[in-house]
Parts: C-alpha cells; structure tokens; sequence
C-alpha cells in the first residue's frame, strides 16, 4: 500500500491493552528501567494507571513540545512507523468530551494493527496550565 500525501513518523507503544502513537520527534528520551519517584515537573502519567488502573512496569519515554514535557510510562514500545496523514481518522466529538478519551486525536491503521493518536498535552490538562483542552 503506497501512501499519498504527507507522512508522519509514529512512535507506536502499547499501553493499557492497546496500540497507541506518539509522533516520534516528540520523543525526546526512552528510559528502560525503573526510576526513582518523579518530582511533578515534568508531570508523569503512568498511561496504563491513567487509562485503564493498571500499573505499567515498562520503560518510560519523556515527551516534549515546545516548553511542554511529561514522562509517559508505557508497556512497550513497538515501532517507529511512517503513517500517511491522510490515513488517519478523527476521533468522535463524543469521545473527544470524555475524561479518558479526550487524549486521543485520532485513530491509525497500519497492517493489521489499529492504533490510537495520543495527544499528551490533553492527560491531566491541569497539569499544563489548560481547563479541558
């Protein structure tokens, strides 16, 4: 399947029993082993724990953008993929409104996996300086 339009490089991990995505230059460093307790600055968000209340015990990748970062602990890193922007469908405004949900932009299909495109500056917005977006 050949990709038509601009492509994006992924970072696909999985965490709370499912594939997720990250784009990949926002990863700025993956740590393998366990750390010590984080101080809040940066935030850090355990994804399993957040999404589905079961602790990670897999590496953690600090995220940046811009003057934003937060330690995203995940089960396991997968890949870095190329994905065609084209291919990727908005998440619903139904799931955009949720609690849980409202962290995920839009959702991927590469091969037979389905992903879903995390935003991380939508966990825990307070965190961030944001109300809900």
């Amino acid at each position: 399947m050949k990709a038509s339009g601009p492509v994006l490089p992924l970072l696909v991990f999985e965490a709370a029993g499912c594939l997720m995505a990250v784009p990949a230059s926002e990863v700025a460093h993956l740590e393998q082993r366990g750390r010590a307790p984080f101080s809040p600055e940066p935030p850090s968000f355990d994804l399993g724990g957040y999404f589905s209340n079961l602790d990670s015990d897999g590496p953690w990748l600090h995220w940046t953008r811009g003057t934003r970062s937060a330690w995203l602990r995940v089960r396991r890193v997968i890949d870095v993929v190329p994905v065609a922007l084209a291919g990727l469908t908005p998440m619903p405004a139904l799931l955009g409104a949720q609690l849980r949900t409202r962290a995920f932009l839009a959702a991927g299909v590469r091969g037979n996996d389905v992903f879903l495109l995390l935003d991380p500056a939508r966990l825990g917005a307070e965190h961030f300086g944001e109300a809900s977006r």
